[in-house]
């Protein structure tokens, strides 16, 4: 517990959180692509990356029970080889269908097996740095979406987006194998942790007011990976900007994204800044500044000015994914994290996979990405609204409880005469 290899563990966590995040922020570069090179209609094209990102999302119960079933290692060695299969075999499908089941499908439930085990793996190694682990992996994992943007444009520009796949498909594969296997089992110092009663667990969550609308805000949060898939089309399309300029724009929110999960960290080394209080404001400011955000990029088409709403959402990005972790580890605690966080991840998934076709529908018949982002807009504030009102039960549990402890308000004075 938190000894040099809980370090190596997190910087495995972090190298495979680039990856994913750095690929799948950037499918919108792949979105463009398959609608020029292979005739896709918008839907089409928008319904590959969803299942990429629904795929990511939606087996999160399945991948940390198979944690639990066969080990955090092997369940990311696995998921590492899905996705390179993925990946490579998308290079060279030629119909619709085909790239449905090996972009979409194969690849992200392959960075969701890499994803979820090493996430629910960092609290098993860490005690005293458990809300900051999370946040530095988080944060780490925004260089992916810096650093990964203009790479994939370069090599589709330079091999196709077939040969982009390819090489994608051996990084993902090699990265993410050497990163899975110094996830070894943890050693029990004390007496055997009884095994997690799964029933309980959920029962506890499901009658958790503030959970529930935790998950509530989690089904509205698809506004964010909506910028992001559509905000490259818009601008080259109906913008009349290239794709180098897309892609950079793409780059922008990676590095933004970095700023703001920084910021995240830096505020856990402040004993005044790192309160429970303090993460939900943040994580639901970072919702209604990213709905503005998203309400305002089709009103300008200059360049510089969509750059600065770009980073002004990325940022919020940033926030919002550093926070998540943290905000449902306080909301569920820590022994019932991994499970409270799949089916965060399932709910999420649906979303994800039902609202980019129909985002790309809405494109197509208004002929124009206009309503996509007032939809990303309308979302994002309805995840703040059920934001706050979980941050208001939770607090309202909380205070229960210290009532009950005899450390509320109606307790001033100790519940037992002095001795």
């Amino acid at each position: 517990m938190d000894g040099g290899w809980a370090w190596i563990v997190l910087l495995a966590a972090c190298f495979m959180s680039a990856a994913s995040d750095g690929l799948r922020n950037s499918s919108g570069i792949f979105y463009s692509e398959f609608i020029e090179t292979m005739n896709l209609s918008q839907p089409q094209a928008a319904s590959v990356v969803a299942i990429l990102n629904a795929m990511f999302m939606l087996p999160g119960p399945i991948a940390a029970l198979l944690a639990q079933k066969i080990g955090t290692r092997w369940t990311i060695n696995l998921g590492a080889v899905l996705t390179g299969v993925g990946l490579f075999s998308s290079a060279f499908v030629r119909t619709y269908w085909a790239l449905l089941v090996t972009f979409g499908g194969l690849t992200g439930l392959g960075l969701c097996l890499v994803f979820i085990p090493a996430m629910g793996g960092l609290p098993v190694w860490f005690t005293k740095y458990r809300q900051l682990a999370p946040a530095v992996c988080m944060t780490v994992g925004a260089l992916g979406i810096f650093t990964m943007a203009p790479l994939i444009q370069l090599l589709v520009d330079v091999y196709s987006w077939r040969g982009a796949a390819i090489v994608l498909s051996a990084i993902c594969l090699n990265a993410c194998l050497v990163c899975g296997t110094v996830f070894f089992p943890v050693k029990q110092t004390g007496p055997g942790r009884p095994a997690p009663d799964r029933r309980a667990e959920n029962k506890w969550l499901f009658a958790s007011p503030a959970y529930l609308l935790h998950l509530t805000g989690g089904l509205f949060m698809f506004g964010m990976p909506l910028f992001l898939i559509f905000i490259v089309r818009h601008m080259t399309s109906h913008r009349g900007y290239t794709h180098q300029e897309g892609a950079m724009l793409v780059s922008i929110c990676g590095i933004s994204s970095l700023l703001g999960r920084m910021l995240f960290v830096l505020f856990n080394f402040v004993p005044r800044l790192a309160t429970k209080s303090m993460r939900f404001f943040l994580f639901n400011l970072a919702s209604l500044f990213a709905a503005l955000s998203c309400g305002l990029v089709p009103i300008f088409w200059n360049f510089y000015t969509v750059a600065g709403i770009c980073a002004v959402m990325g940022f919020m990005q940033g926030v919002k994914i550093a926070t998540l972790l943290n905000v449902t580890m306080d909301i569920t605690t820590p022994a019932r994290f991994q499970t409270g966080y799949g089916y965060f991840s399932l709910i999420g998934g649906l979303t994800v996979l039902a609202i980019p076709p129909l985002a790309g529908y809405l494109a197509e018949v208004y002929r124009c990405y206009d309503p996509v982002f007032y939809l990303s807009a309308a979302a994002l504030g309805l995840s703040f609204v059920a934001g706050c009102l979980s941050q208001y039960y939770e607090n309202k549990r909380q205070l229960s409880v210290a009532v009950a402890d005899g450390l509320g308000p109606l307790h001033r004075f100790p519940t037992k005469p002095p001795i």
